[in-house]
């Protein structure tokens, strides 16, 4: 302290008097404002005077408190230590502050709530995904067939009620089937008509007129048979008994639909056709060009 300073005693000694009662008599001797003592120690004035009147609970906390008090002190030349002593007796004592720290340049690992449970989801959709993969591949992935398009036809309905979803007989056009025979035919050589069950017996040989192609069918198992031209006319359209066969003089191209077509075997010109890359459902639907 400079000896131009005034020095300050204590008006009273003891404990009687308040820590904020001894800095306004030595900051009064001092001929100091509190606008400039909350100045010089960087406190708005309200705070040096909620100091000066002990009321430190108008302080943020008693950490704070103890922090201006030490300031306030070293300012107008008391001792600071004598004061927070004395702080001490009247229970503002300093707690524990815990403040975390900021930009410290490490990452401190937290445990996500999300990957509690991310886990065992993606655990359990894997087969889900697989068996819908697997759904969808056989149900909808087209077979292996000709590129062409077929007219709805539902085939397990027509075996299963041949009478009633059987469709109208509608008369060939000339240049599709063989010319008639000259002679009579007999009962071996009757053709049934659409709708009606074929003969069981062998029919009598065709012959393939020019310009038309043949096809033979042999019936392991009840079996239905729609032939239609290009125009979409049906030209048979019957059901064919187990032990049967049959055989066909058409000009190409024809549209086929064979139910029960894995017990059908068909032969076009003389040759055998594999109708397994078009079978959906034991159903059968092609196109020969």
């Amino acid at each position: 302290m400079s000896e131009q300073e005034p020095s300050f005693e204590p008006s009273r000694d003891g404990a009687d008097i308040s820590i904020g009662a001894l800095l306004r008599q030595a900051r009064e001797a001092r001929g100091m404002s509190v606008e400039t003592v909350g100045h010089a120690i960087k406190l708005a004035p309200r705070q040096v005077e909620a100091i000066e009147a002990d009321a430190f609970d108008r302080l943020m906390n008693p950490t704070y408190a103890r922090g201006f008090i030490r300031n306030y002190a070293a300012l107008i030349g008391l001792d600071a230590q004598a004061l927070l002593a004395r702080l001490d007796q009247q229970h503002v004592r300093a707690t524990p502050q815990l403040i975390e720290q900021t930009n410290v340049g490490v990452t401190m690992p937290t445990q996500s709530v999300r990957r509690k449970w991310l886990l065992p989801v993606l655990a359990l959709s894997v087969p889900v995904l697989a068996a819908l993969a697997l759904y969808v591949w056989f149900e909808f992935w087209p077979a292996a067939t000709p590129a062409y398009e077929l007219p709805a036809f539902d085939g397990a309905a027509a075996i299963a009620e041949p009478q009633q979803e059987a469709p109208a007989f509608a008369q060939p056009e000339t240049d599709l089937l063989p010319p008639p025979p000259i002679a009579e035919p007999d009962a071996a050589d009757t053709v049934a008509p659409p709708g009606e069950v074929a003969p069981a017996q062998a029919a009598a040989p065709v012959v393939a007129a020019p310009g038309q192609r043949q096809l033979q069918f042999t019936f392991k198992a009840d079996s239905w048979l729609e032939l239609r031209g290009d125009d979409g006319e049906i030209i048979i359209s019957e059901l064919n008994r187990a032990g049967s066969s049959r055989t066909i003089a058409a000009k190409f191209p024809v549209s086929l639909v064979i139910g029960n077509a894995r017990s059908v075997t068909m032969n076009v010109d003389g040759q055998p056709y594999d109708l397994a890359p078009t079978i959906k459902v034991d159903v059968a639907r092609l196109r020969l060009e």
